[in-house]
């Protein structure tokens, strides 16, 4: 038993399906490819931004799951063709760590630009002016 669950990876699903019924069969979907739900779906009813399926509605719905990371791409293809579901997808979620200097130690550094002018590159030769005297320049422009 304890090499089975060194297999098992934690996912995120979410789905798009047309009415909140249909979670059920979502979730018998991911258990028949050998997952375990670990948090439940929490639904929401939005709009779409454009019909899917001639659907103005949909239900959208997120919820973790473990499972044998070789089974998800079989899990993927058949919640493509599950008549329920409108859109789908699995990804593995993301765990913010704590700030609590548990990292690489690595700082990162500002880069300046060098003083002086790399060899082999171009300098201008343009005057440089102050804002007063820019101002004035843009002044005797507007004239």
């Amino acid at each position: 038993m304890e090499d089975k669950e060194k297999l098992t990876k934690e996912y995120e699903i979410g789905v798009l399906v047309r009415k909140e019924e249909d979670l059920p069969e979502v979730r018998r979907v991911v258990e028949q490819h050998g997952g375990v739900m670990t948090a439940d779906f929490r639904p929401k009813k939005i709009a779409l931004a454009y019909p899917i399926k001639k659907e103005e509605e949909a239900i959208f719905a997120f919820g973790l799951f473990s499972a044998e990371p070789a089974n998800t791409k079989q899990l993927e293809q058949d919640l493509v063709t599950e008549n329920a579901v409108l859109r789908s997808i699995i990804v593995i979620p993301f765990k913010a760590m704590a700030s609590t200097g548990t990292g690489t130690g690595k700082k990162w550094e500002r880069t300046t630009r060098p003083a002086a002018p790399v060899e082999g590159t171009r300098t201008s030769s343009t005057n440089v002016l102050s804002n007063e005297a820019l101002e004035k320049k843009i002044e005797e422009m507007l004239k």
